[in-house]
């Protein structure tokens, strides 16, 4: 009884799967005629209007820039180093022990405040003998003034008396400049940066006791190749970028090198610029970005879109014709590029439309459609 069913589930699936085929090839010979049908149609529709069956070619999109006479400027950079207008290394005129450094690091002080004092026993002593035979002298000179307004007494008494006087008086206005040299005043107003001495210690001159700078003012020292020297001029109005201060400023150049450095082949550039919050120090790295050519009313286009090929440097412009915007290969000469714009010198006249995006994915004759 098993065997009979397993035989008659299997005769049924042979009978499903013969009756699919027959139905496939059935279905493939109505497809066949509807096809041969759909085409007699379009034959007999493309003989009665040929532009039966035709696709509208709608254009690649491209964005344009219409020309237009412009300002085009070049400009270049160089690093340069940041400078304090006023930073000097302090120092006495005369050497000695120093008795005292009022000031400590970070202070802020006027010009001529004292910084510090040198040991000025030795000079306070001298001046001492000084006075007492200033007052002798004096003594002298008195007495003989009036014994020789009596006409008492030879002319050369007097005039000693009097020589003596005055010089010992020259000699004290010297102990008491010499007294006044011991004294490190500042020479400007400023912030103390750095004490290099300390109390008990000899000083010298030309050996530092400290480091004073002022904050407020400062400048940046750059080296200029020599190809620009007769484009930087002074007073030029110059781009200032700090870039580790986060900080950028316009300003004027206050100097141009007038020697050109034959290690570097480079001539110096100065360019004074405000510090007023402090936020610059010196030593730090500045760029500057100089212009060394201008012109007015002329064609600039974007670098990018200008293409290079074996008969010169090409764009695609736009004409009109039929009815449709068509790209057109336009060889062009070109000049100075810079800050992502070209200028172009022959090739493109007033009012042209130049493709600007969408370049690269057209050819000459391509039918575009201008983005609005």
């Amino acid at each position: 009884m098993l065997a009979a069913i397993l035989g008659l589930v299997a005769c049924g699936g042979e009978q499903t799967l013969k009756q699919k085929k027959e139905v496939l090839e059935s279905k493939k010979i109505q497809l066949a005629k509807l096809q041969n049908e759909v085409n007699m149609l379009q034959d007999e529709l493309t003989e009665a209007d040929s532009s039966f069956g035709e696709k509208e070619d709608l254009g690649i999109m491209v964005t344009i820039k219409e020309m237009f006479p412009e300002r085009f400027e070049h400009f270049f950079e160089v690093n340069g180093t940041i400078q304090a207008v006023e930073m000097a290394s302090v120092s006495p005129e005369q050497g000695g022990q120093i008795k005292e450094i009022t000031v400590e690091e970070g202070d802020r002080v006027s010009v001529g405040n004292a910084l510090a004092r040198l040991n000025t026993d030795i000079l306070q002593k001298n001046l001492d003998e000084l006075d007492n035979g200033i007052e002798l002298a004096q003594t002298v000179f008195d007495r003989q003034s009036r014994l020789w307004n009596k006409k008492i007494g030879s002319e050369m008494q007097y005039l000693k008396a009097k020589n003596d006087l005055e010089s010992l008086q020259k000699k004290r206005a010297t102990l008491l400049a010499q007294m006044e040299m011991s004294i490190i005043r500042a020479p400007f107003s400023g912030v103390v940066d750095l004490l290099h001495q300390k109390e008990g210690e000899l000083a010298a001159p030309g050996r530092p006791i400290l480091t004073l700078v002022n904050m407020s003012a400062m400048k940046v020292k750059a080296d200029v190749s020599e190809n620009y020297v007769s484009a930087v001029k002074e007073n030029a109005e110059v781009d200032v970028d700090f870039p580790a201060f986060g900080y950028s400023t316009r300003a004027s150049i206050r100097s141009v090198g007038n020697i050109i450095n034959p290690a570097n082949r480079a001539f110096s550039v100065e360019v004074n610029v405000s510090n007023k919050n402090n936020l610059l120090k010196p030593n730090g790295i500045a760029t500057l970005r100089i212009r060394d050519f201008e012109a007015e009313n002329v064609l600039v286009v974007p670098a990018i879109c200008i293409g290079k090929d074996g008969k010169g440097d090409f764009l695609f412009t736009i004409e009109e014709k039929d009815g449709k915007e068509i790209a057109v290969k336009t060889y062009v000469s070109t000049g100075r590029s810079g800050n992502g714009n070209t200028m172009v010198s022959d090739g493109l006249m007033a009012g042209d439309r130049v493709i600007i995006a969408g370049y690269n994915e057209v050819a000459n004759g391509d039918v575009v459609k201008v983005e609005s």
